[in-house]
């Protein structure tokens, strides 16, 4: 098992039968509890233990098949083991918070989506607010819209994303309260497409995006704890920035060829945030981003976009979040290979 760094208790109780759900026998989509024994002294800790079964034929108590396929909750390392390593499936009830939390993060249906709303400096006929019926010939004028936030968001329908928006915005989103005439994209999956939030749900429409204002987005890499880190565009303005991290924004530098920068909340020492992840000799607690370390036409140091190479090295970098196991004692080990034995 490998990890950027990792937090764990040295006095925690390994886990044993009494955690597992005895009536719980199908292990595909389930947590595990592997067997103790099959860790390394060194990482022979309870939340070492936890494995999220994606598939193979030994989730099947009934397969021939013993092969189980998934990932170390704790790191989200991808791996294959057999059925007898494990103690059994995790009862629910007694999950650790972190634990609970990251498997309700993977579990949780996600989202790749763009919001659109009016720019109201280009809306002299005060279209904004109407139903589609009511645009002229029924159209939307993509012209008149501005992006106003893209990423990744929890949730499965348009009607979720809608109040997510509006009850917890996601991270960088700094636009309008969403309401009738703005814009959804979809970018993946079978609802691929652009909706029309109408005032009785919404509807498909054409929309020319290349038409809209998105010159002033940021792409941007967005790392919350608990979660893995995922690519997002956000206004290249301080308020965006500052509502990723949720508070004043500070600069941390960690790229030895200075083309990237991180930006967290610079007071997060004084908040009660979760760890997240280790950026050069720097423990990050609570949400921050990362984008690109440039210059301007003058020669004035700017924030600028990512690219997909940069983003795709960084996904890799910091895709296993720290583990946040309680206040008591813990201990912080840099990166290593974990060497878990495997059957």
């Amino acid at each position: 098992m490998i990890m950027d760094s990792r937090h764990v208790l040295k006095n925690l109780p390994l886990l044993t039968k009494e955690d597992c759900d005895p009536a719980q026998e199908q292990f595909q989509n389930k947590l595990l509890i592997l067997r103790s024994e099959l860790l390394t002294p060194e990482c022979r800790y309870a939340p070492f233990q936890y494995f999220y079964a994606l598939g193979g034929f030994g989730c099947d108590p009934k397969a021939r098949g013993r092969k189980v396929i998934g990932s170390f909750l704790a790191d989200g390392e991808r791996t294959e083991m057999r059925r007898s390593d494990f103690l059994g499936a995790a009862d629910p009830k007694k999950l650790p918070k972190w634990a609970a939390d990251r498997l309700a993060e993977i579990q949780s249906p996600k989202m790749e989506i763009r919001i659109f709303q009016v720019d109201h400096d280009k809306d002299p006929d005060r279209l904004a607010y109407e139903p589609l019926r009511d645009l002229p010939n029924g159209t939307v004028n993509a012209s008149m819209y501005r992006q106003v936030y893209g990423g990744r968001v929890n949730g499965s329908s348009l009607e979720e994303v809608f109040r997510l928006c509006n009850e917890a915005p996601p991270p960088g989103f700094t636009g309008e309260s969403m309401s009738v005439g703005n814009v959804i994209e979809v970018q993946y999956g079978r609802q691929k497409g652009f909706y029309f939030c109408d005032r009785a749900g919404f509807q498909k429409i054409e929309f020319a995006i290349d038409r809209t204002d998105h010159a002033q987005m940021l792409r941007v890499l967005i790392c919350e704890p608990n979660k893995e880190p995922y690519p997002a565009e956000i206004r290249d303005d301080l308020r965006a920035m500052q509502s990723v991290v949720g508070g004043l924004i500070e600069p941390v530098y960690f790229d030895e060829n200075g083309k990237m920068l991180a930006f967290c909340d610079e007071e997060f020492l004084f908040k009660d945030y979760a760890p997240n992840r280790q950026l050069g000799e720097v423990l990050i607690q609570g949400t921050f981003f990362i984008c690109g370390d440039g210059y301007d036409d003058e020669g004035e140091k700017v924030s600028v976009s990512l690219n997909d190479a940069q983003i795709q090295m960084l996904m890799d970098r910091f895709r296993y979040p720290l583990v946040d196991i309680s206040d008591n004692e813990i201990v912080q080990e840099e990166s290593q290979d974990m060497g878990i034995s495997q059957v």
